[in-house]
Order: C-alpha cells, then sequence, then structure tokens
C-alpha cells in the first residue's frame, strides 16, 4: 500500500496504479470465463460500487494522516467489523475459541500499529476527520469482503476479482475526470508504469489468494489473518527502510500468532 501511495497525485495516482492500472493489464483474463450466473451480478455491482467509494475513501484519508498512522487504523477495524457482517449476512457462527483467536489478532493489529501511532502522535497530526476516515475505509473493506466471499461461493475467484474491479474503474472514471482530467491519469501511467505494472500484478495475486481462502474458509476468520500485511509492512520497515522494530511489535505480532494457531487448533 505504501508503495501505491508513492505512486503520485492524491486520486489520480490511485486510479492508475489501483483500478485504472488493473483494467488496462487483467481485463484480458475475462475470458478465462464464458459467463457469469445471473445471480452474481448483484454482488459484482455492490462490491464493485463499495470498491470505488473505498479508493475515494482512501486517498481522503491520508489527505489528513500520515500513512503510518492512518493504515494500521484501517486495517485492524477491519476484522472487528467483518465479524459482525459474516455473523449476520453469511450465517457464519464461530466457535468460542474463533471469536477468541480474532479478539487476540485484533489486539495483536492495534499492538503493532499503535506503536507506530504512539510515537508519532506528537509529531504528526491525525485529525478527527483522519480518524473518521480511516474507520470508513475499514468498514468500506469489510463490506466488499463480506460481499465477495459470497460471491466466490457461486463463481471462480479469478474472473470474478478482475470483473469487479473493471467495474470499480467504470464507476471511478467519471469522478477522476471531472477532478483531474484525463492528463493526469495519463501522466500517471507515463511517469509509474513501471510501478503501476508491479502493483497490479502483486494486487491481483494477492486479492485471489484471498478470495480463494473465502471460497473453502470462514469469511472473518480468514478476513482477520489477512490483515497481518500489518506485520510485514513494520517488519520490512524495519529491516529495509531503517525503521525501529521495538519489542511492542514483537509483542503485537506474537500475539496475533498466536490468534492465527487458536483459530487453526480450536477454531
Amino acid at each position: 500500500m505504501e508503495l501505491v501511495r508513492q505512486a503520485g497525485a492524491g486520486e489520480a495516482g490511485f486510479y492508475v496504479v489501483g483500478p485504472g492500472g488493473w483494467l488496462y493489464l487483467f481485463c484480458p483474463l475475462l475470458l478465462l470465463s464464458s459467463s457469469f450466473p445471473l445471480r452474481v451480478w448483484p454482488y459484482v455491482i455492490f462490491s464493485a460500487l463499495v470498491e470505488g467509494v473505498y479508493y475515494i475513501v482512501l486517498t481522503r484519508a491520508y489527505e489528513h494522516g500520515d500513512f503510518s498512522l492512518v493504515y494500521p487504523m484501517a486495517r485492524g477495524a477491519a476484522p472487528a467489523f467483518l465479524v459482525i457482517w459474516a455473523v449476520l449476512f453469511l450465517g457464519e457462527r464461530p466457535r468460542i475459541a474463533g471469536f477468541v483467536g480474532l479478539a487476540l489478532i485484533v489486539l495483536g493489529l492495534v499492538i503493532v500499529g499503535g506503536n507506530t501511532w504512539w510515537s508519532l502522535r506528537k509529531t504528526t497530526a491525525l485529525s478527527g476527520s483522519g480518524i473518521g476516515l480511516a474507520l470508513g475505509v475499514a468498514l468500506c473493506i469489510s463490506i466488499y469482503s463480506a460481499i465477495d466471499g459470497a460471491a466466490v461461493r457461486i463463481v471462480a475467484p479469478l474472473p470474478y476479482t478482475v470483473l469487479v474491479i473493471s467495474l470499480s474503474t467504470v464507476f471511478i472514471t467519471p469522478v477522476i475526470l471531472v477532478r483531474y482530467g484525463g492528463r493526469a491519469a495519463a501522466a500517471e501511467w507515463r511517469t509509474n508504469w513501471f510501478r503501476i505494472v508491479i502493483v497490479g500484478i502483486l494486487m491481483l495475486l494477492s486479492y485471489m489468494l484471498v478470495l480463494q481462502t473465502y471460497a473453502i474458509a470462514h469469511v472473518s476468520y480468514a478476513g482477520a489473518i489477512r490483515e497481518i500485511s500489518v506485520v510485514f509492512a513494520a517488519f520490512i520497515g524495519w529491516r529495509w527502510l531503517g525503521e525501529d522494530f521495538g519489542l511492542l511489535r514483537l509483542l503485537g505480532a506474537s500475539v496475533i500468532f498466536v490468534g492465527i494457531l487458536v483459530i487453526a487448533i480450536a477454531g
């Protein structure tokens, strides 16, 4: 996500490196599915709409707060929202041990992200609107995850992913054109084409794996485990960017690991 954020000017940069880049690169993969069942189209449309809102809210959140503050908050809160939707709309009934594992994962995410939050809060401002936007990002993540978790029980994950992102691009494009014009998106492509290709491939593969997991496991569990990307981001920052990993991050990573073990063994 940090790589995406560095790509360029606000929503125009997110559009080209995110859904716009996916459309350019992966639309031919739709040919892997000759047709989509009629009953999957409501999932496609609503997921694409939420994805479109997600990109817009995400860029707004980064305008009101630093990446190191917004990202952990958004990713840490998303699993908590997702559990609610999975229980209410997907009929999932996690066991007591599953709830304990989910709680441990969320706690670990808060500890890992909170380490950065507490260290930066005196030097980097996160306004009330920034907190609200970060939670809005978490809400969007949880909603489209629940929708996609239901959809991949009907259709294959790969063509479904490409279709949703393609449709979300259609929804977002008018917003980008009105606010920035076509030149901004074209300039982002010329400047960051290599990053667009790399990020597009990684995003497609990672979310395809997420959806494949949704198809065979509890969405509430898989969605929570997915967010350990926060730990990997902290590790990368320590190993290659010279950031302090610290005792709190180590503790948070350990709590997340224990949560995953609880879910795997007894959830």
